[in-house]
């Protein structure tokens, strides 16, 4: 493969197989971030039927007991959107704020502010599921 350079990029001089794979990964992420967004979706309909099923229950022993499981199930869902959010965040930076050229959109990163915040979004979901089957 020969180096090839682009018009009007900084990038530097790469190889056809080189820029074949930069744009396999954005388009990866990009589908993933789609697919997520489908996911979503179908997790909200999951959350609609639990949540119904679980406010139409009558608990005799434990009143409390479906007002902490709605609450979970609720504080899980708003995480959800919070990670979906993150993910297009990184995506819109990605593709629109730093899309003028293909060597920006692939050199760009997220602050780490944002990073840090996805981050912390996973470990509270992961600890909250794992609390809640532990209680349970």
């Amino acid at each position: 493969m020969t180096a090839r350079t682009y018009f009007r990029t900084a990038a530097p001089e790469l190889t056809d197989s080189q820029i074949k794979a930069i744009f396999v990964n954005r388009d990866e992420l990009f589908n993933r971030v789609i697919f997520a967004a489908l996911l979503y979706g179908i997790y909200t309909g999951v959350v609609a039927v639990t949540l119904c099923a679980v406010a139409s229950r009558n608990y005799d022993q434990n009143y409390r007991r479906p007002h902490f499981l709605v609450f979970i199930i609720l504080l899980l869902y708003i995480l959800a959107i919070f990670n979906l959010y993150y993910e297009w965040a990184e995506e819109i930076s990605t593709f629109i704020t730093n899309g003028t050229n293909f060597w920006i959109g692939y050199t760009s990163t997220l602050s780490p502010p944002i990073r840090l915040a996805a981050g912390i979004s996973a470990i509270l979901s992961t600890n909250l599921a794992d609390a809640t089957l532990v209680w349970d």
